[in-house]
């Protein structure tokens, strides 16, 4: 193991001293190195840093073993490390130390956060999983959660176009959580990354999902929140990321929902309303520099979804009427201008596809 990573493994467990201290210090003498040669005086100097922080660090900094705190088969990013995430970097407090499986690549600093409710109706899982893939489908990365819910079908969408995706966890990147999304993890971790700031074998605490929400926006340009509640971990995030400087997205759902009170009113205190890809990307390209984004529309986000899967002129048609609302089949009829038994054959040959789901009663959504 390189030294400069165990000297960053043990800084990360010496107590008394938090992400915001190490990145004072490491604001202030530009590298671990310098960190471990500083003097108590030097230590003083440092902004905000208490005495106590700087008695721990000066004691334990030479006997803490961290030999079983690391594995070679996972990547480890500090804050020396010129391929650590520049968006996350910047924040008040990014963590000392980013476990990775799967390789971050530079093109992830035009990521987009898309967070939710595990509890998510029909309609918040659909749309989280379109404008994923709209946003997937452009380049941008798919930043959320890799819980149940909103976050499952957000990291679908980005997948369903081959897109890249990274998952937060809440607990070590050896740890799959929740556990049925263990195939998920699997799948990003080939298209993009699975990353945490918790060492290997940390398991799931309820205090380390606040923690974990302020990566999942410090490593986005804006934060997607499609549903949740006032108090839900999709709110912290939304927070996090007005006090990191990012852009805040809501999507507006039934009034009558208790998922939709957070969206709400975020809406209300000034968030921008989301109702297509095309708002959120009003809002952050003028901080990309992808030359498509300048001009981007919905047809072109449409046509190059159904480009992706290579569909009949007949196919593409059906999916540009039905929309993130469940439609019934005589309502697909009646738009598309088919025939009752062309629209059956259709429905069935992209439902085969995975294109569009069947619900009870007639009623297709796309999947």
């Amino acid at each position: 193991m390189q030294s400069n990573l165990v000297k960053w493994l043990i800084l990360n467990k010496i107590p008394h001293l938090g992400a915001a201290s190490i990145k004072k210090m490491w604001d202030k003498f530009g590298s671990i190195d310098a960190i471990w040669a500083a003097t108590e005086e030097d230590l003083t100097k440092v902004e905000r840093l208490s005495s106590k922080a700087i008695k721990s660090l000066l004691e334990n900094k030479n006997t803490l073993d961290v030999s079983a705190g690391f594995s070679a088969d996972i990547n480890a990013l500090t804050l020396d490390d010129s391929e650590y995430p520049k968006n996350l970097k910047n924040i008040y407090d990014p963590p000392s130390i980013l476990y990775s499986k799967g390789k971050l690549q530079q093109s992830d600093e035009k990521s987009v956060a898309i967070v939710g409710t595990r509890k998510a109706s029909r309609y918040g899982l659909a749309t989280a999983k379109k404008l994923a893939r709209d946003l997937a489908s452009l380049g941008i990365t798919i930043v959320s959660g890799l819980a149940a819910g909103v976050d499952t079908s957000a990291h679908e969408g980005a997948l369903a176009v081959n897109g890249r995706t990274i998952a937060v966890l809440g607990c070590g990147v050896d740890i799959v959580y929740p556990p049925q999304n263990k195939s998920l993890m699997e799948q990003v971790t080939k298209n993009g990354s699975v990353v945490s700031e918790f060492s290997l074998g940390t398991e799931v605490e309820p205090w380390h999902f606040p923690l974990r929400n302020r990566i999942i926006s410090g490593l986005s340009l804006g934060v997607i929140v499609v549903e949740g509640h006032y108090d839900s971990g999709a709110m912290i995030t939304a927070k996090e990321a007005l006090e990191q400087g990012r852009e805040v997205f809501a999507v507006p759902g039934n009034a009558g929902l208790d998922q939709s009170k957070g969206p709400h009113w975020l809406i209300k205190q000034g968030a921008k309303l989301v109702e297509s890809v095309d708002d959120v990307l009003d809002e952050i390209k003028h901080q990309m520099t992808i030359s498509k984004l300048q001009t981007i529309s919905k047809s072109q986000i449409q046509n190059s979804k159904r480009d992706y899967y290579n569909l009949s002129e007949e196919e593409q048609k059906i999916v540009g009427v039905l929309s993130f609302e469940v439609k019934h089949i005589d309502n697909i009829t009646l738009e598309a201008g088919f025939s009752i038994s062309q629209i059956s054959s259709l429905l069935t040959m992209l439902e085969m596809k995975k294109i569009i789901k069947q619900l009870p009663g007639k009623m297709f959504v796309l999947n």
